[in-house]
């Protein structure tokens, strides 16, 4: 039986955005929350990640790697950097459709922001849920936040208790792990006792599930 283990997760610092279109404040079919909070437009940030690098899984001992995968995302991240969606995305896309954690996460936001192709909620919350399930940490808070608001999936205070409790436990004591437990916190509001503690025992046994890279013989764009 196949136990992938990501053993290198891309790492994403995603700065909050100073004004304007750097986020998106997304407010239709909140839950009793009256408070709302920004997904940070990555293509804006100030602290924007790097492109995708050093993916590896581990399959049955043996180091399988998305590097041989990734050709062409330094070029792509920079058109997407600088707003030239038409010839990025398409690149990221293909990625996400293999499993790629890091693509799926940026193909959320892609659908999330309509960058270069339509805004799609529905789209974006698949993406962004389908990183989570890898581990993917920068996936977990837009993931909830959708749940939050009922944004492409219908509101759900548990499943996004879930994720931020999930996300909550895997930071160190600082003003991050502190935000993230309050946005918890806030959804705890919406929560029977009951719902709380089921939505706790979940995400205490929690695992990432990666993907396992395909053979990059196996990959027909690869082959182009």
């Amino acid at each position: 039986m196949l136990r992938p283990l990501l053993l290198a997760v891309f790492c994403c610092a995603i700065g909050m955005p100073a004004a304007g279109q750097d986020s998106v404040a997304a407010t239709a079919s909140p839950t009793s929350s009256d408070t709302t909070f920004e997904i940070p437009n990555p293509a804006m940030a100030s602290e924007a990640p790097q492109p995708l690098q050093s993916l590896v899984v581990i399959v049955d001992g043996e180091a399988r790697s998305w590097a041989p995968l990734e050709k062409g995302t330094d070029v792509a991240w920079e058109a997407y950097r600088d707003g030239r969606f038409p010839q990025a995305v398409p690149v990221f896309a293909r990625l996400a459709e293999i499993g790629h954690p890091v693509a799926e996460w940026l193909m959320g936001n892609i659908y999330f922001f309509g960058q270069g192709i339509p805004k799609d909620y529905a789209k974006a919350h698949a993406m962004f849920e389908a990183s989570a399930q890898q581990g993917y940490f920068a996936a977990f808070a837009p993931t909830a936040q959708m749940y939050v608001q009922g944004l492409g999936v219908p509101a759900d205070p548990s499943k996004a208790y879930y994720w931020y409790n999930i996300a909550a436990a895997q930071l160190p004591d600082s003003a991050e792990r502190t935000d993230m437990m309050d946005r918890r916190e806030g959804v705890a509001a919406s929560l029977t006792p009951a719902q709380i503690e089921a939505a706790q025992k979940r995400a205490n046994i929690f695992e990432p599930k990666p993907v396992v890279p395909p053979d990059p013989e196996d990959v027909d764009w690869l082959q182009e």
